[in-house]
């Protein structure tokens, strides 16, 4: 992928995710500037895409407002895991001083049932960038890529005894070793200083 098509797909995906949470043309574009500086899309080209993003079927759509509990189930989110997830809502706004969309939401709690030993801010940090992963998808009509995410899930590096497994899963397979803000594993042995 060329670097300004990357580019380009980023500012798609972020202009989507403010659209979506019901930022106006003007604040999109605004905090596109923020972002990207002098690489930042043209008003024309930000209208087009909310234009597309207007025809977006409504089950597209519906998850990516702010989440409400009691549509656990319109989210495919069983009721017996939501007291975790609100825990995880609370400590967002707490940090973030905003409402997590529904996709967000979902994915914290896919992440949580997977590795349930990590941090609230890891867990929300690693759902963030699926749901990130999973819009950009969807806006550049190419599948999602998710491999560096899911081999961090699957070989845990943030257990020591476990960094080099996932070290070795990565440089086998190819795949860019992510290293999440979140991750404070500066011990000797630690994600940090092994890749």
């Amino acid at each position: 992928m060329t670097l300004n098509l990357k580019i380009n797909t980023e500012q798609k995906t972020q202009a989507y995710i403010l659209y979506s949470s019901g930022h106006n043309q003007n604040s999109i574009i605004e905090q596109l500037r923020k972002l990207y500086e002098k690489n930042t899309i043209s008003l024309r080209t930000l209208n087009r895409w909310i234009s597309s993003f207007k025809e977006l079927p409504d089950s597209i759509i519906r998850v990516d407002v702010p989440f409400q509990w009691d549509k656990c189930d319109s989210y495919d989110i069983p009721w017996n895991n939501s007291l975790k997830l609100l825990e995880l809502c609370h400590y967002y706004y707490e940090s973030q001083d905003k409402t997590p969309s529904a996709r967000q939401a979902k994915w914290w709690w896919r992440v949580s049932q997977a590795a349930p030993d990590l941090r609230a801010s890891q867990i929300s940090e690693l759902g963030n960038l699926y749901a990130e992963r999973e819009i950009g998808g969807m806006v550049s009509g190419n599948p999602p890529v998710f491999n560096d995410l899911n081999a961090y899930i699957t070989y845990k590096p943030y257990h020591t005894n476990r960094t080099r497994t996932y070290a070795r899963f990565i440089n086998t397979n190819g795949v860019k070793p992510i290293k999440p803000k979140s991750d404070e594993s500066n011990a000797p042995g630690g994600l940090k200083n092994t890749l």
